[in-house]
């Protein structure tokens, strides 16, 4: 038998938690095209999303004035597809005997795992589709190569905003010990602090040790190069529930997680699970430089 938590339940709590250190350990995620809703879905539903081509700009016509032009946006459409949660329980022993903060170590696996999944199906659209390359030796990546890959999305007329990297723990090291980079005054403090590369020559540094074989060693990329979109599973209706179901979003990136629990009198356990439905799906291919 399972009993309603109530406003007992710290919960919420363990979930909003989760979704911050997602947001924190897998920033890149937030940094793609993404459709994040509280929605609910089903898996195998279908989400129609969009990239916008690049516009020129026109003269103004004394005859004709402000003429508009075709604008050109183009439906991409996601599947969702992958279904994930993690759940765990804790039994009343457990719980008393222990005086570690559980909140926070529960919280910061579930981001682990969930972020993980997430991202490694994202890459993982990371292959010979995007054809733009630049190669460079293992672990050598320099702010050079940074200024070679935005020129190469340049010639490719990607737009400068929302360019990003995820680079290999070899690359991110070497570029962090880049002349260039070390001798820049304004990031010294962040860098030496916290290892944080943060933007170099407009795009968003970020470091991964799980790349897929295809980009073992990195990329650079503009936001529509590759497309997410999350949704929450369906709550039944009309049926009673023996515990709590609530949704929890993040307010930055508005991904949000959906968390159910519940107690089991007869057992002693309380239960948690941290569920999200979502989809990927490749955008602009001409947006993303492989490093190789």
């Amino acid at each position: 038998m399972a009993n309603t938590l109530g406003t007992t339940s710290n919960g919420k709590v363990v979930a909003q938690r989760a979704l911050e250190l997602l947001v924190e350990q897998y920033g890149f995620v937030s940094q793609i095209v993404g459709d994040y809703s509280d929605a609910t879905a089903r898996k195998g539903d279908s989400i129609t999303t969009h990239i916008v081509s690049v516009q020129s700009a026109s003269d103004y016509s004394t005859t004709q004035g402000y003429l508009a032009s075709d604008v050109t946006q183009t439906d991409v459409a996601i599947t969702l597809n992958k279904f994930k949660h993690v759940s765990y329980s804790i039994n009343d022993d457990e719980r008393t005997s222990s005086s570690i903060n559980l909140i926070e170590r529960f919280a910061e696996q579930a981001a682990h795992a969930i972020g993980k999944a997430m991202v490694d199906d994202v890459l993982a659209l990371v292959t010979t589709h995007y054809t733009s390359t630049l190669s460079i030796s293992a672990g050598a990546v320099t702010f050079g190569s940074i200024v070679d890959c935005a020129a190469t999305l340049n010639t490719n007329k990607v737009p400068m905003g929302g360019r990003f990297a995820v680079l290999s723990p070899g690359n991110y090291a070497n570029l962090s010990k880049d002349a260039v980079v070390v001798a820049n005054g304004q990031r010294n403090n962040d860098l030496v602090g916290s290892a944080d590369l943060g933007v170099v020559h407009g795009v968003s540094i970020n470091n991964y040790p799980s790349l897929p074989a295809a980009v073992s060693k990195g990329f650079v990329g503009q936001r529509e190069a590759l497309l997410v979109a999350t949704r929450l599973p369906e709550v039944p209706a009309g049926v009673a529930i023996p515990g709590d179901i609530t949704n929890v979003s993040e307010p930055k990136t508005g991904i949000s997680l959906q968390l159910r629990e519940f107690y089991d009198i007869g057992l002693g356990a309380h239960q948690r699970t941290l569920s999200l439905i979502y989809g990927v799906a490749r955008g602009s291919t001409s947006s993303l430089v492989r490093i190789v």
